[in-house]
C-alpha cells in the first residue's frame, strides 16, 4: 500500500513538472491568435453560438493561467446581435486548479454590451430550433450539474464590470430597457463569506421613441452567495435612486434604500426586511416575506410614518392642496398586516389615520390583474377642513362680470377622464358614522363604487340626515362613445327646518321634504351632459310653515292697494303654513317642464307651469295665487268677490337677468279687477239713484230688472 502510494504521488509530480515546463514553452512558441478561425468554429459546432474575434488573444500558463481578450462579438445564427465586449482579462492559478480548487485574481471585464430582443414569440438568446421541451430539459440538466459541485472550492480575489450596457427591446409592445454605464466592483469571493458589492448605472425606459422614465442608481452591499443551495443574501443593503426629470414634478427625485434580503431559490422565498424607503418626507419601513414564486404567498408588515402631504407635494414639484383650516393633512400616517391567500395581497388590518381621524379597514389586491378592493370605516370626518378656502371675489366683481351666452356657461372642456377610467379596476366600500360637509351633518353614511375597465358603478350611496333618509346610485360607462351617465335619486322624510338651521344659522322655512330622480345624460363635458340630460324629477313638502312672510298679508295689502280698495290691515302673523307642495319635472336635452306644481298656502292656492331651458339659460313660467276662502279676516279684509280669481306671475328671461325684472306680476288681471270695480261702483251709483226716483213706481223688482237691462247682467 505504501508502494502505491508513493507511485502515485511520484506520478502526480511528474504530471505537474510536464505541465507547468510544457506551459512554459507553449507560451513561448504558440501563439493562439493562429487558432481563431479553429476556436470561432469550436464554438459553433459545441455551442451554436458565432463568434467574432476581432481584438488579440494573450495567454500564460504559469504560475496563472491567464486569458487577455480583445473585441469579440457573439450571436445566434440568424439572429441580432447578442452580446460583445471591448476587452477582459482573468487569470487562474494552476496548482490549486490541480486539487480541485478555483483560485483567481482579479477578474476584469470592459465595455460588454449585452443585447436582449424579444418579438413575444421568439428572442435572440436562444437558438430557433430550441423548443420549449428543449429547454425544459437542459434547464433540469444545469441544475442537477450545478448540484454536482465539480469545485471543491472558488476564492476570486475580485470582479469588476465597467462600462457594460443592457438593452431589452419588446418589438410586440414597441418598449424598451436600457442600462447604461453599468460598473460592477466586488471584493474577494469565496464560500461562506460576505462579499462587498458595489452597483451603479443609468436606467433608462422607453415607449417607442418616448423617454417614459430615467435614473441613476447606486447599491452597496455585503452578499452571501452560495451557489450549492443556491440561497443569496444581501445584507446591509442601501443605495440611492435618484428618477431624474420627472414629469409629476417637474424635477429629479431621489428615493432613499436601507434593507436586508434573503432569497432562497430552491424553496421559493423572499424575506424582506426594509429599514429604510424615504422620498423626499415620506419614509416606510415593513417585514416582507414571500413564499412560492408562480403563486406567491405574503406576509409581514409595513408602516409608513406620520408626513406632512402639503411638505411632500411641494418637494414633489405639486401645488399643495389648499384647505380652509391650514393645519389640515398635517399628519397622515398608515399601518397594516401584510397577508392573504396565495396570489394575493391583503392588508388587513390597515390603519390610515389623517390628522385627527382614523379609518380602519383592509386592502386585497389582485396580484394577476392588480385589482384592488378597499374597505374603509370611520368615526366621523369634518370633510369642511379640507375644502378650498372660500373665495374672496366680491358681490361687485361678479355683477360687472357681464352675462354669459350659452356657449360660454356650459363648457366644453372634457371634465370626465375617459381614458383613464378605461383602464381603472378597483372596489370601494366606504362607511362613516359621521360626516360633516358643507356645514351639513351627515350621519351613517355609506359608499359603495366599483370600476371595471370603463364602466364605473356607485352603486350605494346611503345616509341619515335630518331625520330622513338619502339611497342614491349612478352608473358612468365610458367603454361607448360618448360616455353614458345614469343617475338614480331618492329622499325621503328630510326635515327641512334642521337642514337651513345648519346651513344658515336659521329656519325660515318649516316642514317635510322628499324628491325622487331618474335621470340619464350623454358626454364628457359638461357642455354636452347638460344638452343631452333626460329623465324625471319630483319633488314633495309638507306640513311645514314659510317663515318671515305672510304670504295672506301681503296678498290682502297688495290686492287692497293695487285695486283701490281702500282698507288699511293690521299685520298679525308673519308665518305662511303649507300642508302640500310639489310638482313633476320631466326633462328632455335639457329643457325642464313643469305643468302640475301646486302649494296649499294659508287661505290659498299656488300653482305653477312652464320650463327651464337649461342648454340656453332661459326661464318662461307662470305662476298663479289663488284665494280659496276669506281667512284673511283674521288679519286682513278684502272684497269676496276676488275668491277664487287667480293672480299670476310670468318668469321670463335669462339665468342672468335681475329678479325684479325676470318676474313681474301679469297687469290684465288687476286691469280687469280695476274695470269690474269701476262698473260695480257706478252700478251700485245707479242703482241708488233709480232706487230713490222710481222705487215707488216701479217696485223692488222693476227697478232690479232695468239696472240688469242698463249694465248687462
Amino acid at each position: 500500500m505504501k508502494i502505491m502510494t508513493r507511485l502515485l504521488l511520484g506520478f502526480i509530480s511528474l504530471v505537474v513538472i510536464l505541465v507547468v515546463a510544457g506551459g512554459v514553452l507553449l507560451g513561448f512558441f504558440v501563439d493562439p491568435n493562429d487558432y481563431r478561425d479553429r476556436i470561432e468554429r469550436a464554438a459553433l459546432e459545441g455551442a451554436g453560438i458565432e463568434l467574432d474575434i476581432q481584438g488579440d488573444i494573450g495567454w500564460s500558463l504559469f504560475p496563472n493561467l491567464g486569458l487577455e481578450l480583445g473585441r469579440i462579438d457573439a450571436r445566434y445564427p440568424g439572429q441580432p446581435q447578442l452580446a460583445s465586449l471591448e476587452e477582459a482579462r482573468l487569470s487562474v492559478q494552476v496548482m490549486p486548479l490541480l486539487s480541485g480548487n478555483l483560485q483567481m485574481s482579479a477578474i476584469v471585464i470592459d465595455g460588454l454590451k449585452l443585447n436582449l430582443i424579444t418579438t413575444g414569440r421568439a428572442n435572440n438568446w436562444s437558438m430557433a430550433s430550441e423548443t420549449a421541451d428543449t429547454n425544459s430539459a437542459d434547464e433540469a440538466d444545469t441544475t442537477s450539474r450545478a448540484g454536482q459541485a465539480p469545485l471543491q472550492g472558488f476564492d476570486i480575489e475580485s470582479v469588476t464590470l465597467s462600462n457594460a450596457q443592457v438593452r431589452y427591446l419588446d418589438e410586440a409592445a414597441n418598449t424598451r430597457l436600457e442600462i447604461n454605464a453599468l460598473n460592477l466592483t466586488t471584493g474577494r469571493l469565496a464560500p461562506d463569506i460576505p462579499i462587498p458589492l458595489t452597483i451603479e448605472g443609468q436606467v433608462r425606459q422607453l415607449s417607442g421613441s418616448d423617454v417614459t422614465a430615467q435614473g441613476q442608481v447606486n447599491l452597496a452591499t455585503d452578499a452571501l452567495l452560495d451557489l450549492r443551495t443556491q440561497r443569496y443574501q444581501l445584507n446591509s443593503l442601501e443605495g440611492t435612486v435618484v428618477l431624474l426629470d420627472v414629469p409629476a414634478a417637474g424635477k429629479s427625485l431621489t428615493l432613499n434604500l436601507a434593507a436586508n434580503i434573503d432569497t432562497d431559490i430552491d424553496d421559493q422565498r423572499i424575506n424582506l426586511g426594509l429599514q429604510r424607503l424615504a422620498v423626499a418626507n415620506l419614509e416606510a419601513q415593513g417585514q416582507v416575506s414571500v413564499d412560492n414564486f408562480q403563486s406567491p404567498t405574503i406576509k409581514g408588515e409595513i408602516r409608513v410614518a406620520d408626513f406632512d402631504l402639503k411638505q411632500l407635494m411641494e418637494e414633489l414639484g405639486q401645488p399643495a392642496p389648499q384647505t380652509r383650516d391650514g393645519k389640515a393633512l398635517q399628519h397622515i400616517g398608515l399601518g397594516a398586516a401584510l397577508g392573504g391567500p396565495a396570489g394575493t395581497l391583503t392588508l388587513d388590518p390597515l390603519t390610515l389615520h389623517i390628522d385627527d381621524t382614523q379609518l380602519n379597514g383592509s386592502v386585497v389586491v389582485d396580484l394577476k390583474t392588480m385589482t384592488p378592493s378597499i374597505s374603509l370605516q370611520g368615526e366621523a370626518f369634518d370633510a369642511d377642513r379640507y375644502l378650498p378656502p372660500e373665495s374672496t371675489e366680491t358681490a361687485s366683481s361678479e355683477a360687472t362680470s357681464g352675462q354669459k351666452d350659452a356657449a360660454e356657461r356650459w363648457s366644453k372642456e372634457e371634465i370626465i377622464p375617459v381614458e383613464a377610467l378605461k383602464t381603472l379596476n378597483l372596489n370601494t366600500t366606504l362607511d362613516l358614522k359621521q360626516l360633516l360637509v358643507s356645514g351639513m351633518q351627515i350621519n351613517n353614511l355609506g359608499v359603495t363604487l366599483s370600476a371595471n375597465n370603463g364602466l364605473v358603478k356607485l352603486s350605494r350611496l346611503q345616509a341619515n340626515l335630518y331625520s330622513g333618509k338619502l339611497n342614491n346610485s349612478a352608473t358612468l360607462d365610458v367603454r361607448q362613445s360618448p360616455p353614458r351617465l345614469l343617475i338614480s335619486e331618492n329622499l325621503d322624510g328630510i326635515q327641512i327646518g334642521e337642514l337651513l338651521t345648519d346651513l344658515a344659522g336659521e329656519a325660515q322655512m318649516t316642514g317635510t321634504f322628499g324628491s325622487r330622480a331618474e335621470l340619464s345624460a350623454s358626454g364628457s363635458s359638461l357642455h354636452a351632459i347638460v344638452n343631452s340630460l333626460t329623465g324625471d324629477l319630483s319633488f314633495s313638502a309638507r306640513d311645514g310653515v314659510i317663515k318671515g312672510i305672510d304670504m295672506a298679508q301681503t296678498v290682502c295689502q297688495g290686492i287692497n292697494n293695487v285695486a283701490s280698495l281702500g282698507i288699511n290691515s293690521t299685520q298679525v302673523d308673519r308665518s305662511t303654513p303649507f300642508a302640500t307642495m310639489g310638482g313633476t319635472f320631466p326633462i328632455k336635452n335639457g329643457v325642464v317642464n313643469n305643468q302640475d306644481l301646486s302649494a296649499s298656502l294659508d287661505a290659498m292656492k299656488l300653482t305653477g307651469r312652464g320650463q327651464v331651458d337649461l342648454p340656453q339659460a332661459l326661464i318662461d313660467y307662470r305662476l298663479g295665487l289663488t284665494i280659496t276662502s276669506n281667512l284673511f279676516n283674521e288679519t286682513c279684509s278684502i272684497n269676496n268677490r276676488l275668491e277664487g280669481i287667480e293672480f299670476p306671475v310670468n318668469c321670463k328671461g335669462s339665468f342672468d337677468t335681475a329678479p325684479a325684472q325676470l318676474c313681474r306680476p301679469d297687469a290684465s288681471v288687476f286691469t280687469n279687477l280695476l274695470k269690474a270695480e269701476a262698473k260695480r261702483k257706478a252700478q251700485e251709483k245707479v242703482e241708488s239713484k233709480i232706487q230713490e226716483k222710481l222705487g215707488d213706481k216701479l217696485g223692488d223688482e222693476g227697478a232690479k230688472s232695468l239696472i240688469k237691462g242698463l249694465f248687462g247682467n
